[in-house]
């Protein structure tokens, strides 16, 4: 997602009084500091949203064998197919040990090259979620909410100063199968706003979400509206995933509100380590051109292998991890940053 570049504010009328003129001022002057105190604060546990589950009997699982996800395909991993949609409290989390990372040190992003790193697909696999939790970024998580370990995973998450967003299933193009309890564009209002506060229930803790396939329903105006409209109150982070070009997701979120994010570059459409390597080169230059860059790739064997060198490289090449919370902060503290500067006497 490019930066905006923000044009210094002029008055329409040349004549504006001196007294209005310094008012207005003054006001973009308190709301740009303001915003950047509250945003300074370390992230902790109380500044996760809550969500409350659903009410209503749980229902059995019926096991169907769905089709492998292969990055870029939109295809699910192997899951069961759930018959009506269960009540959040009503459905058990696996017992998992998640080894619990060190919490990173939290402060203001510096004036370099910044890189979010969003893995996605997280909760289906107690290792490869182990893997990722050992990276040594404070990345973000994406973690379907259908998994059995959704609020372990979290957990341990959270407790290492990561960003968790809600992987939501979202119909794709195509026969693809998104999981269980997918966002399609057929259902109804009530449907829709029932199936999204579900699937946020269904992972405690997390600060937003982001889509899960979801090339036909995030082009669908109405049913984004529709589905972001439930959740806006809880002011989640949205970030579109992009799995079409001319996907509506981010302005829907935008114009609700929400604070957003669209992912730059996937890493692993081709789960290759020579593929990989080059959007990982890619990624560091858009870094560098645009100041930033929103990175999504999957917990396999070759992107993580490929990711535990190249943060240790990027790092000393002088690029700033951050979560996506970091990012958005930052990204939107600048605009008011630009406006106090221009102002100033």
């Amino acid at each position: 997602m490019p930066s905006r570049s923000v044009k210094p504010i002029r008055p329409r009328n040349a004549a504006m009084p001196a007294l209005a003129g310094a008012v207005v001022a003054s006001a973009y002057l308190a709301a740009a500091v303001a915003f950047s105190v509250g945003s300074a604060a370390p992230a902790a546990p109380d500044r996760s949203i809550r969500f409350a589950a659903m009410a209503g009997p749980a229902t059995q699982a019926v096991a169907a064998p769905v089709a492998a996800r292969q990055p870029g395909g939109e295809t699910g991993a192997a899951m069961p197919v759930v018959d009506s949609l269960p009540a959040a409290s009503a459905i058990s989390t696996a017992a998992v040990s998640l080894p619990i990372p060190a919490p990173l040190a939290s402060g203001a992003i510096a004036a370099r090259p910044r890189i979010a790193l969003i893995i996605d697909d997280v909760g289906l696999d107690e290792a490869a979620a182990a893997r990722v939790l050992a990276l040594d970024a404070p990345l973000t998580l994406a973690i379907l909410p259908y998994a059995d370990a959704a609020s372990a995973t979290a957990r341990a998450a959270q407790a290492g100063g990561r960003d968790v967003l809600v992987h939501v299933p979202m119909e794709p193009l195509g026969l693809a199968d998104p999981g269980p309890h997918a966002l399609r564009v057929d259902l109804s209002d009530r449907d829709l706003r029932a199936r999204i506060r579900w699937a946020m229930a269904r992972v405690p803790g997390a600060i937003g979400l982001n889509n899960h396939m979801g090339s036909r329903f995030t082009g669908d105006p109405r049913a984004m509206r529709v589905a972001l409209s439930a959740i806006a109150e809880q002011g989640p982070l949205f970030v579109d995933s992009m799995t079409i070009a001319d996907s509506r997701g981010y302005a829907v979120a935008e114009g609700l509100g929400l604070a957003v994010l669209r992912r730059d570059i996937f890493l692993d459409h081709v789960i290759e380590a020579d593929a990989i390597h080059a959007r990982l080169a890619e990624a560091e230059a858009l870094a560098r051109s645009q100041g930033h860059a929103v990175l999504i790739g999957h917990p396999h064997d070759a992107t993580l292998d490929a990711l535990e060198s190249w943060i240790v490289e990027a790092r000393a090449a002088g690029f700033e991890f951050v979560t996506v919370t970091a990012l958005s902060a930052q990204l939107t503290r600048e605009p008011a940053e630009q406006i106090s500067a221009s102002i100033a006497p």
